[in-house]
């Protein structure tokens, strides 16, 4: 997975200002080695009423709009070439939270340091959120996950 600039920029500066952020879905299976198609970035804060969201995202040229609750997800706007990202409030079949960043890998991709949900957790959402294009995916994440244990 590589980052365009924008996002990379607003990954660091969410990073730099120690907000607490997982990724998750198909795109943090990819960092681990999974081969599954995915258009887009599943980020989970912590604190969706963090105001270092909104500094991140104006630091790296974009705005924040923290949508209305239950009517209008958050998004994240306005980066150069960062169309990617996809705030997600709740998490399918995963613990709190907490529970789940303290399971979290850390990882390297390109220059920036991410924590993302490992594999094992993934196939857990996956399975619990039932959509068919979830379900799909389970067959190659199974598989990366069969890797990774191997080594």
């Amino acid at each position: 997975m590589l980052l365009s600039p924008g996002e990379r920029r607003f990954l660091s500066e969410l990073h730099q200002r120690g907000v607490r952020y997982l990724l998750i879905g198909a795109s943090a299976a990819n960092a681990q080695g999974a081969r599954i198609a995915t258009v887009d970035m599943d980020l989970w804060f912590d604190d969706l009423t963090d105001p270092r969201i909104a500094e991140a995202a104006t630091a790296a040229g974009g705005v924040w709009v923290s949508g209305t609750f239950g009517m209008r997800p958050p998004q994240i706007g306005g980066l150069a070439k960062a169309d990617r990202f996809d705030v997600v409030t709740h998490a399918h079949g995963l613990d709190a939270f907490e529970q789940e960043f303290d399971r979290a890998k850390s990882i390297e991709i390109d220059g920036v340091m991410l924590k993302i949900l490992p594999l094992k957790r993934i196939i857990v959402s996956k399975r619990a959120a039932g959509r068919p294009r979830d379900l799909a995916q389970l067959p190659a994440l199974e598989e990366a996950l069969a890797v990774l244990t191997e080594k």
